[in-house]
């Protein structure tokens, strides 16, 4: 039987933003899925519907993949992600009947307020890819949050809280919310929908639009004008607004007469705390040497990977 991994959409050349989501009868996106139990019952009882699950651990990508994989589905796709920077980029204006958010962390320290549903960027990008009609779904144990969310984004011009129902009954529930419910604990859930239109800036579209899945920046420097290679670039890093990157360790291949003819170096790249790891090439062209991502690379193509490619010619340049 499959294993599902076929239904993970992995960033790269083959991948376009906003995502095509065909002509399903319905679209769903659940944030956050964990280990997939909800997102795999709640495909599998909507056969005609699409869902989206967007997860930032790997781990939890790769099990939910594997229920996939056993359930047979066809109409569940999962990407890994953090949905709070990559919603609005994931979708087009009004592309989502339904928003799915199960028992997300409250994040209840002041330095985490950007993480939480309650921040402005959040509802911004909900109120962009849902639907007109379109519904945020949120379920949660904490009272403070619910109550916290419901305030928030009952006050965003385009949204309106349609329902709010404690210890409800639901076709799909998770195992923590039926342990929960079984132990007298109190669950809300929280329903907003989409009343007037609305739209957010993408950062990503327009690059894959234009130009394609594809970043490369020529230097027209040699490699063989670096005296020590590229032993000045490690640990150097670098910011612009909520973008930042920095350069770990590199690598050399040999080419003619002892020369490198390349070198690989490792880069972290981070969007609004949504971090991303790849290799970024710098290969001996005509005119000069090139950087480019490396053809494993597996990232988006946000601003932070962008700058950090940009960034690393520079360097290059100014060596």
């Amino acid at each position: 039987m499959s294993e599902g991994y076929g239904n993970i959409l992995s960033p790269g050349a083959l991948l376009k933003l906003p995502l095509d989501l065909g002509a399903a009868e319905k679209t769903a996106l659940e944030i956050g899925f964990g280990n997939g139990e909800y997102t795999v019952k709640w495909a599998a009882a909507n056969p005609g519907a699409l869902m989206i699950g967007v997860e930032v651990s790997l781990s939890c990508v790769a099990r939910c993949a594997r229920r996939i994989g056993k359930a047979g589905l066809s109409n569940l796709k999962i990407i890994c992600a953090d949905a709070r920077f990559m919603m609005k980029e994931l979708f087009a204006d009004e592309s989502l009947d339904m928003v799915i958010m199960n028992f997300p962390c409250p994040w209840p320290k002041t330095r985490h307020a950007k993480r939480r549903v309650t921040a402005r960027e959040f509802a911004d990008s909900l109120a962009a890819v849902l639907k007109m009609g379109g519904v945020f779904e949120l379920a949660t144990d904490e009272e403070w949050y619910a109550a916290e969310v419901q305030k928030t984004l009952s006050g965003h011009e385009a949204l309106s809280v349609s329902g709010c129902d404690v210890n409800f009954a639901r076709a799909v529930t998770t195992k923590y919310e039926r342990k929960w419910l079984e132990m007298g604990k109190t669950i809300t859930r929280l329903t907003v929908a989409k009343t007037k239109k609305f739209t957010v800036e993408r950062q990503t579209w327009g690059f894959y639009l234009e130009e394609g899945a594809a970043v490369h920046v020529k230097t027209g420097k040699f490699l063989s004008d670096l005296p020590d290679g590229l032993a000045f670039i490690s640990g150097a890093s670098g910011a612009r607004g909520d973008a930042r990157w920095v350069f770990k360790s590199h690598y050399a291949a040999g080419g003619a007469g002892g020369n490198p003819k390349k070198f690989l170096v490792e880069t972290i790249a981070s969007d609004d705390e949504f971090e991303q790891r790849c290799y970024l090439k710098v290969v001996e062209r005509d005119g000069g040497a090139m950087v480019k991502l490396d053809g494993t690379a597996k990232v988006f193509l946000t601003p932070a990977v962008r700058f950090a490619v940009e960034d690393l010619a520079r360097r290059l340049v100014n060596a």
